[in-house]
């Protein structure tokens, strides 16, 4: 995940950028989730009370437990509700604050239809498309060894929810690359 950096709007800079040192970062840090034992649940870097990082994981788990969900975000077919969302607990799971982006910049090099919204804009961006282009999320999960979730400050808490039944699917043997 790269987050926008203010300067790399070239797509040149950005391919470097990603190939010498996105990347080797992405890989050593995997490799170090594995190597580095922990007990702990939910590690907290988001400035945000623990409780409601734990209250957003149980309403995770009764969300998928309860009610059918989407295993794609085109809308695709809806998978019947999976009780055993209850059992799964956090496990290693780091929660990453990330700044939300300013309107302006979202407006000069995303789209200018972010100038209807105000600051704070809710989203971030990650690099999209083979690392040429920029999407904006409100938040993102890397489902490792050692899972991590990402989300914009302003919107952590719903986010959250949404981003923790990502993990909870992939501990239970779903394919989320489409959610």
């Amino acid at each position: 995940m790269l987050s926008y950096w203010p300067g790399y709007q070239s797509k040149f800079v950005r391919f470097l950028y990603s190939f010498f040192i996105q990347m080797p970062e992405q890989v050593w840090m995997r490799f170090l989730s594995v190597l580095i034992p922990s007990s702990k649940g939910i590690i907290n870097k988001t400035g945000y009370p623990d409780a409601v990082l734990a209250s957003a994981w149980t309403q995770a788990q009764q969300g998928l437990a309860t009610a059918p969900f989407p295993l794609d975000t085109a809308g695709g077919d809806l998978h019947p509700a999976d009780p055993r969302a209850l059992t799964v607990q956090p496990k290693n799971l780091t929660v990453v604050s990330v700044d939300d982006v300013p309107i302006a910049t979202l407006v000069k090099y995303i789209d200018p239809a972010w100038s209807q919204k105000k600051d704070p804009s809710g989203a971030f961006l990650i690099t999209a498309y083979g690392f040429l282009e920029y999407e904006t999320v409100a938040g993102m999960t890397c489902p490792w060894h050692k899972p991590r979730v990402y989300g914009a400050s302003s919107v952590i808490p719903a986010v959250c929810v949404y981003e923790f039944q990502n993990v909870i699917l992939a501990e239970l043997g779903y394919n989320i690359e489409s959610r």
